[in-house]
């Protein structure tokens, strides 16, 4: 385990040290899912990000993001999120840049309790195949804001699980994601 750990830290100091961009942003997530014919009904939920950029050449990228979600699905709890995005610019302007990408998110929450047959607990998870489009502004040296609108198809599990025994069920549906933010450039 000891290894596994200074292995981890060191990739995670190189890539940090090679990083092209830190990033900031807000979000607003909402998902639209069906299951066994009925719409099922869950709230948006506003998400702060962090992301970490790095650029492949001239005009393709690859961003990690992880994410806080303080009410996610309507749970009153917080829910946690992360994407992985290949990233391309279509034109670049003075100082904007359009941008389409792709990747896959993952978005989490769950609630534990105890009760008298025991311990349980509650979990939404889905998975987030995503294609967006973005328009990046230079604003100062270093600086950029953005505005990314994100979507795509989005697959919901939800599971209960108390003792040994574990409930499940899954849901299909889509969802959108517009963001704002900004970046910081490293080098």
């Amino acid at each position: 385990m000891k290894n596994y750990l200074i292995a981890t830290a060191l990739l995670s100091a190189a890539s940090l040290a090679a990083a092209d961009s830190l990033g900031l942003s807000g979000s607003y997530t909402k998902g639209f899912y069906r299951a066994d014919g009925e719409s099922l009904d869950f709230d948006g939920a506003f998400g702060v990000g962090l992301s970490y950029t790095y650029d492949l050449d001239s005009v393709s990228a690859v961003r990690t993001q992880l994410e806080l979600f303080p009410n996610l699905y309507g749970s009153d709890k917080l829910g946690f999120g992360g994407e992985f995005t290949y990233l391309r610019s279509v034109t670049s302007t003075g100082g904007a840049d359009v941008y389409v990408g792709g990747g896959l998110g993952l978005n989490t929450v769950s609630e534990s309790g105890a009760t008298d047959a025991g311990r349980i607990t509650a979990r939404l998870t889905t998975i987030n195949p995503t294609l967006l489009a973005g328009v990046r502004y230079a604003v100062a040296p270093g600086f950029s804001g953005f505005f990314e609108l994100a979507g795509g198809p989005s697959f919901l599990r939800a599971s209960v699980s108390g003792g040994s025994a574990t409930v499940s069920d899954t849901a299909t549906g889509a969802f959108l994601k517009p963001s704002i933010g900004f970046t910081y450039t490293i080098r």
